[in-house]
């Protein structure tokens, strides 16, 4: 492994747990129902959090991380001397496709949850001031640390040098 990827994956891996910790973080502020009053029958008051905020701010560093991953990685559906290769040649593709889908689906939970956790109504047909669920944030953050895992794994996989085959001479 060389120097400078070693100073890349620690970046990464930073920006990876800084993205868990913001997830979390907005998961232990978000607004609970104990937290909302109801000053007259239908309307909610709703105190200031920065679960919304933090929420935005992991996703963007997800993102953030994906595409230096990406970028460090190199697309790995182009081999390096330039000729196309299938996704089964190379060991890292699985590791890629995974981290992003995993990313993609972090960076989902995330945007929901930041959106969600503005909404302030008050649900008639429940009676209640509305709040985000428990667990939204905290899914989010678990898939954004799943990603980083994956794509530093893979943009580790892809840029060592593979064993080229025998070709029996030919040149």
């Amino acid at each position: 492994m060389k120097e400078g990827n070693v100073v890349v994956y620690v970046v990464v891996g930073f920006l990876g747990l800084a993205a868990a910790a913001l997830a979390f973080a907005a998961e232990a502020t978000k607004i609970k129902i104990s937290d909302i009053t109801v000053t007259e029958p239908g309307k909610c008051e709703y105190p200031n959090n920065p679960a919304d905020i933090l929420g935005y701010v992991a996703a963007s560093l997800t993102l953030i991380n994906q595409i230096i991953v990406s970028i460090v990685g190199r697309c790995t559906c182009w081999q390096r001397n330039g000729s196309k290769t299938s996704n089964t040649q190379h060991p890292a593709v699985p590791f890629f496709i995974i981290s992003w889908v995993g990313s993609i689906i972090g960076i989902g939970l995330l945007l929901y949850g930041a959106n969600l956790s503005t909404r302030q109504e008050f649900l008639a047909s429940k009676g209640v001031c509305y709040a985000l669920k428990s667990g939204v944030f905290a899914a989010g953050g678990v898939m954004t640390t799943v990603a980083c895992i994956l794509g530093i794994f893979s943009a580790n996989r892809h840029s060592t040098p593979r064993e080229v085959p025998y070709q029996g001479g030919l040149t």
